[in-house]
């Protein structure tokens, strides 16, 4: 039985789509969200969920409860008695000093799905984002997800980091992320050079929005072996700059 896998970024539910318009004229957005417009855009989200029924949920720039927030945590806002198997951890990783600052406190990643998946929290060697989660689904398959730094000498060090976990990992892999590669899929050789793994996702199917600019940065690559068995689809997200993906396993 095939099992699917959403990947979201969804911008901390502040409802900026990545048009300059609406980051200017929401940008008090950025250091305070009310209620109402996160629990909009979290129901957004949610049609999404319901629409395409994915077995695991997987999201970064999600919120546990911050000042930004109005200490809302938006992962229980996601939950039903469908999706009632979760974990949510700051970001920037265990003791990190960050996840106490007002600034940042909150700021998660997190994933949900139907049943219980056997799961670690992975942290990167280097970088401010550090937080990485491994599940294992069913046929020996596990899910990589994280949100790469905007640093692009850092994010040599993660993808070499990432490669290493998923070369030692038994059985094959899939990695979703925010790749944050400005510079182009050239970006991507330390992760995929002479290595077992591949890209799924294609260069001109861009997923992110700043103004004018459209890039392609939220991307899957997975196991060579396990590429034939892979579809992968790009779905819009209005209440955020970064499309999600959905990634189905025959």
């Amino acid at each position: 039985m095939g099992q699917k896998v959403l990947f979201s970024n969804i911008g901390y539910a502040k409802g900026i789509d990545g048009t300059l318009w609406q980051h200017l004229s929401r940008a008090g957005r950025y250091l305070y969200c009310r209620v109402p417009t996160q629990t909009l855009v979290l129901g957004q989200l949610k049609a999404i969920i319901d629409l395409e029924q994915p077995d695991l949920c997987c999201f970064v720039e999600i919120d546990s409860g911050s000042l930004h927030s109005a200490y809302m945590n938006q992962l229980k806002v996601l939950m039903d008695d469908d999706y009632c198997f979760f974990d949510i951890a700051n970001k920037y990783g265990e003791g990190n000093w960050r996840q106490y600052m007002p600034l940042s406190k909150g700021r998660s990643n997190a994933f949900l799905s139907k049943k219980e998946l056997p799961f670690d929290r992975l942290y990167f060697k280097h970088g401010t984002k550090r937080l990485m989660y491994r599940i294992a689904l069913d046929n020996n398959v596990h899910v990589f997800f994280a949100h790469f730094s905007l640093d692009r000498r850092v994010r040599v060090q993660q993808f070499l980091d990432v490669r290493n976990l998923m070369e030692q990992c038994p059985g094959e892999s899939i990695l979703l992320a925010d790749f944050n590669i400005m510079h182009g899929f050239k970006e991507l050789d330390p992760l995929l050079t002479n290595s077992k793994f591949m890209l799924l996702s294609k260069e001109d199917r861009t997923t992110f929005t700043f103004h004018r600019r459209k890039l392609a940065l939220d991307l899957c690559v997975c196991s060579q072996s396990l590429a034939d068995r892979l579809s992968l689809k790009v779905i819009d997200q209005p209440f955020s700059d970064h499309e999600a993906l959905l990634v189905e396993i025959a």
